[in-house]
């Protein structure tokens, strides 16, 4: 009675946000994969006092190779910024004098 038809009146059964079935498995499947590139830190200690600029050298391939899966890109570019973030604050804990070593 509302004057609409029935197709009109239909209900989605399920919110449609465009992403693939496993799209948040994915992501977290990019965010372990990152930790585990991490892991390769070890073969050049050195290279954890430079960890946010050295991890470029390991994550832009990984992008370019998982371009194609969104959520292991994504997994992968949180994954980056929750390291860029945790160095600068330690870092910030250094420079302040609050941590000294």
């Amino acid at each position: 009675m509302s004057g609409m038809s029935d197709e009109e009146n239909k209900q989605p059964d399920a919110p449609s946000s465009g992403k693939a079935p496993g799209h948040t498995k994915q992501v977290w499947l990019g965010i372990g994969l990152l930790a585990l590139l991490h892991l390769l830190l070890f073969v050049f200690p050195i290279a954890f006092f430079f960890i946010s600029i050295a991890q470029l050298v390991y994550l832009i391939p990984a992008i370019v190779i998982f371009r194609k899966k969104s959520g292991i890109v994504q997994g992968l570019a949180i994954g980056a910024g929750i390291t860029v973030l945790l160095n600068a604050a330690c870092f910030g804990l250094l420079i302040s004098g609050n941590f000294p070593l």
